[in-house]
């Protein structure tokens, strides 16, 4: 992984993007300690949550994905005008 500072990373911005681009991850630090990281466009997308994952981690489901499976077929199957009107909405 690249670890940049700012000034640094704006000199070589392409060599920055290159290589997040290739799957490295970049670190760029400003001198107040504020970091951010550059990921190649195709990284974020496989590992930005979507919502099953943020329901799993913040109310922790404790018996994991079969449950929550279950649960979202049950109200698919209690409630379908509600995901009915959310696919006419698109």
């Amino acid at each position: 992984m690249g670890h940049w500072q700012a000034a640094a990373a704006r000199s070589k911005f392409t060599e920055v993007i290159d290589a997040a681009v290739e799957g490295e991850p970049q670190f760029v630090q400003r001198r107040d300690g504020k970091e951010v990281v550059i990921v190649s466009r195709g990284y974020f997308e496989r590992t930005k949550p979507n919502m099953k994952t943020y329901l799993l981690n913040e109310f922790c489901f404790g018996d994991g994905e079969e449950v929550f499976d279950a649960i979202m077929q049950n109200v698919r199957a209690d409630f379908p005008d509600v995901l009915a009107a959310r696919d006419s909405i698109e």
